[in-house]
C-alpha cells in the first residue's frame, strides 16, 4: 500500500486490522480464495492419480478391446493360413521375394504386424514382414512406454515347408494403436475432477447475480424484499451487511417519516394553540386601550397580558427547540466572546432564580478576559432552557450550584440542581435538553449530562480562543 493510501485511511479513521500468521492460516478456509484454492488442490490431485492410474493400465484395456473385437488381431488365425500355403512350397526352390509372394504376406501388413521366419536350426532367415518404425513420441508425449505390453496376442510355432520345417515367430503391435486417443480420453476423463471447482464458482456466480438483482430492487425502493444470506464466505459476509443496511435504511426512513408526521403535528398543534393567547391578549390590550375600564381592573388585565405574553413565549421557544432538533442544516454565526459576557448572562439569571425562591451557589473561576468562538444569542437560548429546567424540576429549598473554569484548554460551565420529587417525571422526549445540546453542537462545544436519583447535572464544555 503507498503513503497516499495509508494517509487516506488514516484520515477518514479506519485502522487495517493485523492478524497473526497463525490467525491469517486458520481464516484461510473461511474466505472465498481460500475454499476455491483448497478445492482446487484436491481435484487436481485426484485428477492426476487418475490419470496416471489409467494411463499404467493401458494393457488390461487393450486386453478388453481385443476380447470385444474393437481391434482385429488373431496370430493363430494368420499362421494356420501361413502354414496352409506353405506346405505346397518346396524352401529351398524359390527366393526370399518369391516366398513372400507365394505366402502372400502382404495382406497381413497392417503397420502393427511383425513377422519373422528363422530355420531348422533356428538361425534368422529374414523378416516376412518388417516391423513397424517406432515413433518416439509414443514413450514421451503418450506414456505408452510406461504400458506393460501385452504379450498373450503374439505366436511363436512351425512352419513346415516340403523340404524343411522352419519356426515362425508373429508380434503384435496393435497396442500403439489405441495409445493417442487413449492418451486424450483418459485426460477428458481425469479433467471431469474438476467438475466440482465449476460447480463452485458457478454456484457462487449464481448467488452473485442474485444479490445483484436484490440490490436493483432494493435501489428501486423497496426495503422490504430481503437480501438472500448465503455462505459464510466474503460473498455471505457482504450479504449479510447488505441486509443490515437494509433493515436500518427501513428503519431510518420509517423513524424519519414518523418525525415529518410528528413535527407537523405538533405545528398544527401549537399554531393553534397560539392562536388563543393572542386572541385574549388582543382583547385584553383593545380593552385598555379604549381606557373606559377602572383602574383595579387595569391592573388585572396587564397581569393577564402579561401571563398571555409568557405562554406565547412558551410556545415560541418550544417551537424553535423542534425546529432546531429537526433541522439538519443549521449552522450558526460564530465571532469571538469574552468570557465576562457569558458571566453576565449567568448572573442575570441567577438573580431571576433567586427571586423565585431558589437558593444559589456561584463559583465563577475563569478569566473574564478569556475568550472563545460563541453566538450571543444561542447562550441566551441556552441558559433560557437550562434555568427554566431548573424553575420547573428544581427544588428550591437545596442550593442551585453555578460553577465556570478553565480544564485543558476548554472552558467549562457547570448547573447542578436537586429534583423536586413533586413535580414528577420530566418530559419524555426531553426536547429541551436535546435544543441545548444541538446548539452546544453548533458552538463547536460539546455537552456532558449526569443524571442521578436526587440530582440533575449539566456541564458544557466550550474551546477557548
Amino acid at each position: 500500500m503507498n503513503k497516499s493510501k495509508r494517509k487516506g485511511k488514516e484520515k477518514s479513521g479506519i485502522k487495517p486490522i493485523k492478524r497473526s500468521w497463525k490467525g491469517r492460516i486458520f481464516r484461510f478456509p473461511e474466505r472465498m480464495a481460500g475454499r476455491l484454492s483448497l478445492l482446487l488442490v484436491i481435484c487436481a490431485v485426484m485428477s492426476i492419480c487418475c490419470f496416471r492410474y489409467m494411463m499404467q493400465h493401458q494393457s488390461q484395456v487393450y486386453i478388453e478391446l481385443l476380447k470385444c473385437g474393437v481391434i482385429k488381431f488373431n496370430a493363430r488365425e494368420i499362421a494356420e493360413e501361413l502354414q496352409e500355403k506353405a506346405k505346397d512350397i518346396t524352401f529351398g526352390d524359390v527366393d526370399e521375394e518369391t516366398l513372400k509372394e507365394l505366402l502372400d504376406v502382404e495382406k497381413y501388413d497392417d503397420g502393427y504386424t511383425y513377422i519373422s521366419l528363422y530355420g531348422e536350426d533356428s538361425l534368422f532367415l529374414f523378416n516376412l514382414i518388417q516391423p513397424p518404425a517406432w515413433d518416439n513420441m509414443l514413450d514421451s508425449v503418450f506414456w505408452y512406454g510406461d504400458a506393460v505390453t501385452y504379450t498373450g496376442a503374439d505366436f511363436f510355432g512351425e512352419l513346415k515347408f516340403r523340404d524343411m520345417e522352419g519356426q515362425l515367430m508373429m508380434y503384435s503391435m496393435h497396442q500403439v494403436k489405441m495409445a493417442v486417443p487413449y492418451f486424450f480420453i483418459m485426460l477428458l476423463v481425469s479433467m471431469l475432477f474438476f467438475s466440482p471447482v465449476l460447480l463452485y464458482v458457478w454456484n457462487r456466480m449464481r448467488y452473485v447475480g442474485r444479490l445483484k438483482d436484490e440490490i436493483l430492487v432494493m435501489a428501486e425502493g423497496d426495503l422490504e424484499h430481503p437480501i438472500t444470506r448465503k455462505g459464510g464466505d466474503e460473498i455471505g459476509i457482504l450479504a449479510r451487511n447488505l441486509d443490515g443496511m437494509r433493515l436500518a435504511l427501513e428503519e431510518n426512513i420509517r423513524k424519519e417519516q414518523e418525525g415529518k408526521k410528528a413535527n407537523h403535528d405538533l405545528i398544527s398543534s401549537i399554531s393553534h394553540d397560539l392562536r388563543t393567547p393572542l386572541t385574549t391578549l388582543y382583547g385584553y390590550l383593545e380593552i385598555i386601550a379604549q381606557k373606559k375600564c377602572p383602574q383595579q381592573k387595569q391592573e388585572e388585565y396587564i397581569a393577564r397580558c402579561i401571563e398571555k405574553v409568557e405562554e406565547i413565549r412558551a410556545l415560541s421557544d418550544k417551537m424553535f427547540e423542534y425546529a432546531l432538533v429537526y433541522e439538519k442544516n443549521e449552522h450558526a454565526e460564530l465571532a469571538e466572546m469574552a468570557v465576562w459576557e457569558l458571566l453576565e448572562e449567568m448572573e442575570s439569571s441567577q438573580e431571576f432564580l433567586k427571586l423565585k425562591g431558589f437558593q444559589v451557589q456561584a463559583e465563577f473561576h475563569a478569566p473574564e478576559m478569556a475568550k472563545i468562538n460563541g453566538n450571543r444569542v444561542f447562550f441566551q437560548r441556552v441558559f433560557s432552557n437550562l434555568f427554566s429546567n431548573i424553575l420547573k424540576y428544581g427544588e428550591t429549598e437545596k442550593p442551585v450550584c453555578l460553577t465556570t473554569g478553565v480544564h485543558k484548554g476548554c472552558l467549562e460551565l457547570g448547573f447542578l440542581n436537586w429534583k423536586n420529587k413533586k413535580c414528577g417525571q420530566v418530559e419524555s422526549n426531553r426536547i429541551g435538553l436535546k435544543s441545548v445540546q444541538k446548539m452546544v453542537e453548533l458552538l463547536q462545544g460539546s455537552l456532558f449530562v449526569a443524571e442521578e436519583e436526587e440530582t440533575f447535572a449539566v456541564t458544557i464544555r466550550l474551546p477557548l480562543v
